[in-house]
């Protein structure tokens, strides 16, 4: 019998041998052209498809509206042209017969020097917040169809982006620059939202997979340092997502089923040319995998899913409205192993529940033709239970850790943004964030023979965001941003404000160099404010928000069209991290992976990253594309001012990803596609065993804290591929895709925890994942 990657190899190269000539299939690609800065839309403006044998193209209407029609499917690029204003370039346009295209193009107004007009290019992958200069990328929703082993998750895609160390399988934390996924923000159509994560990581913000479908996501920007003073409560990076609108003008449906379960999309309009809906729904579960003998969490492992998600969008004249939604529950269970039971993994067992939902309203008016505003309200709350039992020889079970995490808020954020001409704009906002909350954590005292309260927490918080940022060109090369965040948290009196500069020089129209400063202050895990110990309520509720000193320096340089080389040097220092000196430990707790404090700290700890990414991009061009980048870093930490300095859980040192894809069409409808992720990262460093407790089994490895991240893994080195065919027809289209991660079979080991091995009676290395192939089918239609 066939393995599942042979025969799904069988089946792609069966697509591959049914492929026949046949006429050309052609789409439409409708969209609208506007101001970036006054949000007006543009008359006239040209908007044609290159690469074709014939000219494809057309001008914007009245309400800056386009249609570009009987375009050949396919991947196809598009320009835009308009007088006084930078030119737009989108390429890999994945264009199908089964769905209209609708492509939003905002253009940046030139300078007025001498009655000349002044211009740039907008090159490829620049980011749809036009006051991110540095250490910033936009994420097209067609980028996780051809990199290798996104699962569709724009979490696991950023993972081959410089500045990001990917270091675990089953988990899509990101880890930026040696920071703690602790510091990352996650933003939804302009609003904070919670921990948007399946199987969410207690205290942080990442989990196994995210709750986006890619069915639902527009062009998104992931930042990964000093970011623009709209962003707060974040010290590591930002996720700005955003859901697109749903078809004004045909219905449309997409259908995606695969080895991790369904996935259902819907669109259309709902007053032609007007309104539109968006929704999506997933249900899905490992125990396919895990019933074929491949797990990608582990044999006693069970996890599955559902989400669901939508978007209702309505537009004036000078107004827009949305009312969206996104919601999701997940379980993950851990069963006791099989009898005979020798060690204490063999009697443990846990049951982990997570859930999360929010519901926003968005409206956007134009008040005249250098002026707008934005509106924002949302409600959201989240759940996350951890049950941990152990069990007798008769089957009673005995609880020794449980966590009940509930939280909710209600959230409102508003901007106003005024443009006085094309030098000059000024933007004005803020965030405020009436949080509740409901905390516990109770853990098995083996003195005492009962479960004592750890944290205990519950009542209501106001977060307070105020800024004001503003864009400045005083000639026609050299952009600067100015900007400052500010931040209330009402619950312990803790307040920042966080200045935020940038500059950005135009060399030549293809090469640039960019200054970004930031400082960036972010609130405490709410469950670690909330600590009891030693008969002591609350010692934490007064830490401090966390500080960071973001400093980036970046050149660009455009090789040629497709080529592009960018580098990066940045350092960032923290301060206020929170940290516990003992005579038998040293505790940073940014070195925390899950979970909240549970001892007395004090705000202070200061960490220091230093370092330089290297990236050099093919954009996606003759049916190619790749990126490869490479970051050399140190990222350290301090429990005094004048201690020692101690290596960081994420200091791996250096890390290199390779990410590259190739299509190759068979004939005018059918394209058979094949791509490529290589990531090589340095050993993460791990807390040694403390000696003389090497074979003492139990729940966890005793580890010697007074030497915290003091040894080394072996380096991580995961191979991913991924083949696919893609049909069109004359109504529908389909395709079909296998992801293999890890194609190679390597056990890299794991940098979180220890393992007790029943063979040896030692604790040794923890392994991740092996080989696992995720097989995809998706029809639209």
């Amino acid at each position: 019998m066939k393995s599942l990657p042979q025969a799904s190899i069988a089946i792609l190269f069966l697509c591959y041998a049914h492929a026949i000539h046949a006429q050309q299939l052609t789409q439409t690609i409708r969209g609208i052209v506007y101001d970036g800065n006054t949000q007006e839309p543009l008359i006239g403006a040209e908007i044609y498809v290159t690469g074709l044998e014939k000219f494809i193209g057309t001008v914007s209407d009245t309400e800056g509206k386009f249609i570009l029609e009987n375009v050949p499917v396919g991947r196809r690029s598009v320009h835009c042209n308009y007088t006084g204003y930078t030119p737009f370039s989108r390429d890999n346009l994945q264009l199908s017969s089964a769905k209209e295209y609708f492509l939003e193009i905002a253009l940046l107004s030139g300078l007025v020097m001498n009655e000349v007009v002044i211009t740039d290019s907008k090159r490829g992958n620049q980011a749809v917040n036009e006051l991110s200069v540095s250490s910033v990328r936009r994420i097209d929703p067609e980028e996780l169809q051809y990199h290798a082993a996104t699962a569709n998750d724009p979490s696991r895609l950023v993972m081959g982006f410089p500045g990001v160390q990917p270091a675990r399988d089953n988990s899509n934390d990101i880890i930026i620059r040696g920071n703690s996924s602790l510091g990352l923000l996650w933003r939804l159509e302009g609003i904070d939202i919670p921990n948007p994560n399946h199987f969410a990581t207690r205290g942080s913000s990442g989990g196994g997979i995210t709750i986006f479908s890619a069915s639902m996501l527009g062009s998104s920007d992931f930042s990964v340092g000093a970011f623009p003073a709209e962003y707060g409560n974040s010290f590591s990076g930002v996720f700005d997502m955003r859901f697109r609108n749903g078809n004004l003008y045909q219905r449309e449906h997409t259908l995606r089923a695969g080895i991790l379960g369904l996935d259902l999309a819907t669109e259309g309009p709902i007053k032609e040319g007007k309104s539109s809906y968006l929704a999506n729904f997933r249900y899905s579960t490992l125990g396919i995998l895990n019933a074929m003998g491949l797990y990608l969490v582990g044999p006693r492992t069970g996890n599955n899913f559902q989400d669901f998600s939508f978007k209702i969008f309505s537009k004036g004249v000078k107004s827009q409205f949305s009312f969206w939604g996104i919601g999701g529950n997940s379980v993950e269970t851990f069963s006791t192993n099989d009898k005979p039971w020798t060690t204490y993994s063999d009697y443990s067992q846990y049951d982990y529940t997570t859930m999360m939902g929010a519901l926003g309203l968005s409206y956007n008016y134009l008040l005249n033709d250098k002026s707008y505003f934005r509106l924002n309200l949302a409600i959201m709350g989240q759940k996350q239970e951890m049950r941990e039992d152990t069990v007798s020889e008769q089957g009673v079970p005995t609880t020794f850790n449980h966590e009940n995490i509930r939280n909710s808020r209600i959230s409102f954020s508003g901007f106003y943004k005024y443009t006085f001409n094309p030098k000059f704009n000024f933007k004005i906002g803020a965030l405020a964030s009436n949080m509740q909350y409901d905390l516990s954590t109770d853990e098995w005292n083996k003195s005492l023979r009962l479960l004592q309260s750890l944290v205990q927490g519950n009542g209501k918080s106001m977060l307070l965001q105020p800024y004001m940022q503003m864009s400045y060109r005083p000639y026609q090369k050299l952009t600067l941003n100015f900007g400052a965040h500010a931040m209330f948290f009402t619950m312990n009196k803790t307040s920042s404000l966080d200045p935020r500069l940038s500059a950005k020089y135009e060399i030549s129209d293809k090469t640039s160099i960019a200054l970004s400063y930031g400082k960036h202050s972010a609130l405490q895990p709410l469950g670690s404010y909330f600590t009891s110990t030693d008969g002591i309520n609350f010692p934490n509720k007064d830490l401090d928000m966390i500080r960071a000193n973001h400093l980036v320096l970046a050149l660009d340089q455009q090789l040629s069209e497709s080529f592009n080389l960018h580098l990066e040097a940045y350092h960032q220092s923290l301060t206020q991290v929170p940290v516990l000196v003992t005579d038998d430990q040293i505790y940073w707790s940014l070195n925390v992976v899950e979970g909240f404090a549970k001892q007395a700290l004090t705000s202070g700890g200061l960490g220091r990253n230093v370092g330089i990414d290297l990236t050099l991009e093919k954009f996606f061009n003759a049916g190619t594309f790749f990126m490869l980048s490479g970051s050399l870093f140190n990222s350290t930490f301090q429990v005094a001012a004048n201690g020692e300095r101690y290596n960081t859980r994420y200091n791996g040192r250096f890390s290199s990803t390779f990410t590259g894809g190739k299509t190759w069409q068979l004939n005018r409808n059918t394209t058979l596609e094949g791509g490529l992720r290589v990531i090589y990262n340095g050993g993460n460093p791990i807390t040694p065993i403390k000696a003389g407790f090497e074979s003492l089994d139990g729940k966890e490895a005793i580890l010697d804290q007074t030497k915290p991240m003091s040894d080394r893994i072996s380096a991580y080195l995961r191979p991913d591929l991924r083949i696919a065919i893609r049909k069109n027809k004359t109504k529908s289209a389909y395709w079909l895709a296998l992801d293999i991660q890890n194609v190679i079979n390597r056990k890299n080991e794991d940098f979180i925890a220890y393992e007790f091995k029943k063979e040896t009676g030692r604790w040794g290395s923890r392994f991740q994942s092996t080989l696992t192939p995720i097989l995809t089918f998706q029809m639209d239609f």
